[in-house]
């Protein structure tokens, strides 16, 4: 297993008869972590940070742990999540509402859940709750010149919860951590730096929230035959469906690795037409033509792991956009 990473590292290979492996890239629609009921349609964005009084002054870029600025992070939020197209509706209210005695890791009380969904008229509360930097000394290089400059580093922490209410606790919690650097100048504030880091801390959980566009690189058989090169011309003007004939002709007609790459390429046409199943059944074709321990074999393995793992998301994913069926039903 250790010898894949390396084996998907060598993108372009040469073969004999002018074969060669291409790449493509194409954009899917990925699953998020959370399955929302469709009946959510509107939802309000809430600003539940902290109240806190900080001293930029003071702050020392090598050690400093500053809060974001929740009002910027919850209007970054609420166009993230507006610019998704989800849900029918999207209210933001910026107000900061958490009492000063509340512990960092408190959520909404119930009580002003309920009186939020009102006052909104929504089917749920997203809460910003947290928005956290952590500073630290490092330095860059700047690709034009390759040259290494004073930078600072910041661990940004994310915190978003969901509120319903038929619940008395929080939906789901969402927390997730990345890191921001910035070159050391003159210009470089710490405003600059915390306006930074609330708009991105409201782009962090959206991969976990809901679904989103990805994009995969794929690996394909070209050349090494008339219909083969023909087809690699067509997968480059997108004509899926007359490339796919010519690799069926070539899997009828070829034996070996001839057929072995026809497979494997009619793999990557069945999932392109979200059709998983057809394309780990070319893809047992094309192992059947080749060695295991081959460089063929091992690419075969690869694309099934990952067809293996887009499969395992396609029944998330369909309940996740199963509120658009029902819409195009009741039109």
């Amino acid at each position: 297993m250790s010898r894949f990473p390396l084996v998907a590292s060598l993108l372009i290979v040469v073969f004999s008869s002018c074969t060669t492996i291409q790449t493509m890239c194409y954009e899917r629609l990925c699953p998020a972590d959370v399955v929302f009921v469709e009946q959510i349609r509107k939802v309000g964005v809430v600003n539940n940070t902290p109240a806190v009084q900080q001293d930029y002054e003071q702050v020392d870029y090598a050690s400093a742990s500053l809060e974001g600025d929740g009002a910027v992070a919850v209007e970054a939020l609420a166009q993230e999540v507006a610019s998704a197209e989800y849900f029918d509706e999207v209210v933001v209210y910026d107000k900061q509402f958490r009492r000063s005695s509340y512990p960092l890791d408190q959520p909404i009380p119930k009580a002003t859940v309920d009186e939020l969904l009102h006052l909104l008229d929504v089917d749920m509360l997203l809460s910003m709750e947290r928005v956290n930097v952590v500073l630290k000394d490092t330095s860059m290089i700047i690709p034009e010149v390759f040259v290494k400059v004073p930078a600072v580093e910041g661990a940004v922490t994310s915190v978003v919860r969901a509120y319903l209410q038929q619940r008395k606790e929080p939906l789901f919690t969402i927390q997730t951590t990345d890191t921001l650097c910035w070159e050391v100048t003159s210009d470089l504030t710490y405003g600059d730096v915390i306006k930074d880091v609330s708009e991105y801390a409201a782009k962090q959980p959206m991969k976990k929230l809901l679904p989103y566009w990805m994009e995969v690189q794929r690996n394909y058989f070209d050349g090494g035959g008339t219909e083969m090169r023909d087809a690699g011309v067509y997968v480059r003007e997108q004509n899926w469906e007359e490339a796919a004939l010519l690799w069926k002709q070539v899997l009828e007609k070829k034996k070996g690795k001839h057929r072995m790459r026809a497979a494997y390429n009619l793999a990557l046409y069945s999932e392109m037409c979200d059709d998983f199943e057809s394309a780990l059944g070319y893809l047992d074709m094309a192992a059947s033509c080749v060695e295991n321990e081959s460089f063929e074999g091992q690419l075969i393995e690869i694309y099934r792991m990952q067809l293996n793992a887009l499969s395992d998301k396609k029944q998330i994913l369909k309940l996740q956009m199963k509120r658009f069926d029902l819409i195009k039903t009741k039109m």
